[in-house]
């Protein structure tokens, strides 16, 4: 009784002074915390079920009050835990498994029954109950536990660790050391194959055609028809997988000293918690509440409501290396790993813009870097990322390098231009305004090689261009009108001596040495070729 109460009375103070998770959802938040770690969950609407390193709990009232259940167990350390036909199974490491009729208030020994004291895990599901085992195989009972048989035919060993039935009706098997087992029935044909070798499995969960595996080696993913598995590399290295467990059409992964991680199409994962879930142990996905228990090594046990929004996405986008004054383009993804419609409002310094500042769904929020105003070097810029379904700070890392040198080559009379040694065909060819000796080039050609920005006002017939400055030019701001020899020069007017012009397909010409000594380019004119070449360096 002392136990009892002295756990009421810790539950009690964490459950009003542990908020939810910094910046994520309202939908992931602490439900209770226990003396032990939670290696065990079972729900099923207002039952909850935790299992711990030393102990086992019960609640009836949807998690607000724990009882400790465990008196006439000889073994406290649970390994697995699953409510079948109103009781409960348990499974211990050193003393069996276990059945109550009354919700854990007494307990009766199946060990006559599962004739091995180390049980692996537990599980069930409309029609049947599955135990694993470390001494004596892999058990089903039809009948509510009343009888038990072995079904190891084909099997390397015994010493089984998880059991996971698919939705095609195929069924998994995973063992220590000895890999993955499948067979297409667990009827009196039972007969094991080995499909993924040498590995020791911790625990198993299917998503659509694909089976997902947890090792102590990493976690792997294969096609259930064909078996092909391989190795998911979102973390790296070889982290040992606590759990894995299939919730509302998601897959969700616990990985030791790493946390936990969830996906929508079992490819992309995304961590799930933040720091607040760094050691997650246990996972159960009670189909009633639609909600996903977490217990982790430290007693905490979370409860995720997957009905709510709940925003994902990388925390870290590189952008790449930027030519100074150019824009690099580049995509966030917004994933919602819970349920609703995801929506909010993203916001970030004034050169990286986004395609719009709100959204009303997950997916894709394009956005673009301008580096026009920026110094040569590296840039790592915090985003901020409100939503109905939690906050992220994400960070967009680039880098600002010195713009390449720009030759261009033209032609007279020709349409065919290379810019660095490239081809490009015009629509317009360049000439010569023989009355003034002067060659005329397509203004918008050169200025956007160059990397201004070109508007046209047909009202005024007024051609604007636009230069932000660079490391070696200072900003330009250029006006032009059609047939008007009175232009501005960053708001100077000043006179040309041949008036801009339009030539079909409507391209305005403008003096080439006009426009390049603006730009501060260099041209050199070779007379027997009729060839311009032009150095800009930005």
């Amino acid at each position: 009784m002392k136990k009892i109460f002295i756990f009421v009375i810790i539950f009690v103070i964490l459950l009003n002074v542990v908020p939810a998770a910094h910046g994520e959802s309202d939908s992931l938040r602490l439900l209770s915390s226990f003396p032990y770690q939670v290696t065990s969950i079972h729900a099923d609407g207002s039952l909850i079920l935790a299992g711990t390193l030393d102990g086992f709990f019960v609640s009836t009232d949807s998690g607000h009050r724990f009882s400790e259940r465990d008196a006439g167990l000889s073994d406290l350390h649970i390994t697995g835990v699953t409510f079948f036909d109103g009781n409960i199974f348990l499974g211990t490491k050193d003393a069996g498994a276990y059945i109550s009729y009354d919700l854990g208030k007494h307990w009766e020994s199946l060990m006559n029954e599962l004739d091995c004291p180390t049980i692996s895990s537990i599980s069930s599901d409309e029609d049947l109950i599955y135990v694993t085992s470390l001494c004596s195989g892999f058990y089903i009972s039809s009948d509510s536990g009343q009888t038990w048989v072995k079904r190891n035919s084909g099997l390397s060993t015994i010493e089984t660790t998880s059991f996971v039935k698919t939705s095609s009706e195929k069924y998994f098997l995973g063992t220590r050391q000895f890999g993955l087992f499948y067979s297409s029935t667990i009827g009196n044909e039972c007969d094991w194959k080995n499909v993924l070798t040498d590995y020791s499995i911790t625990s198993l969960s299917s998503l659509g055609n694909y089976l997902f595996v947890g090792t102590t080696e990493g976690f792997f993913k294969g096609n259930i028809g064909n078996n092909n598995f391989q190795k998911m590399q979102f973390i790296g290295g070889s982290p040992y997988v606590s759990y894995v467990a299939k919730a509302d059409n998601k897959i969700f992964v616990a990985l030791s000293n790493f946390g936990l991680f969830g996906s929508i199409d079992g490819s992309n994962f995304y961590k799930v918690g933040g720091s607040v879930v760094p050691n997650p142990d246990a996972l159960f996905f009670d189909s009633t509440n639609n909600a996903l228990f977490i217990g982790d090594i430290d007693g905490n046990l979370f409860y995720l409501d997957t009905t709510q929004p709940y925003l994902q996405c990388s925390e870290q986008i590189d952008a790449g290396s930027i030519p100074q004054g150019s824009s690099g383009e580049k995509d966030v993804f917004l994933v919602n790993l819970g349920g609703g419609i995801l929506k909010g409002t993203v916001s970030g310094p004034y050169f990286i813009k986004f395609d719009t500042n709100s959204f009303t769904a997950a997916g894709k929020l394009h956005f673009s870097v301008d580096t026009s105003a920026l110094s040569i070097g590296s840039f790592k810029q915090p985003i901020s990322i409100n939503s109905n379904g939690g906050n992220k700070t994400i960070y967009i890392s680039f880098k600002v390098i010195q713009a390449p040198a720009i030759d261009i080559k033209l032609k007279i009379d020709s349409p065919i231009a290379y810019v660095n040694g490239e081809r490009v065909d015009l629509d317009v060819a360049p000439f010569i305004v023989k009355e003034a000796s002067r060659t005329l080039v397509p203004i918008r050609f050169i200025s956007e090689t160059f990397g201004a920005t070109v508007e046209w006002d047909g009202t005024e017939r007024k051609v604007t261009i636009k230069k932000s400055a660079t490391a070696h030019h200072p900003s330009l701001f250029i006006e032009m009108w059609v047939d008007h020899k009175n232009i501005r020069v960053n708001l100077k007017e000043m006179k040309i001596d041949v008036a801009p012009l339009i030539i079909p397909p409507g391209r305005t010409m403008v003096p080439l040495r006009f426009i390049t000594e603006t730009f501060g380019s260099t041209v050199q004119w070779d007379g027997d070729t009729r060839e311009i070449t032009i150095y800009y360096t930005p």
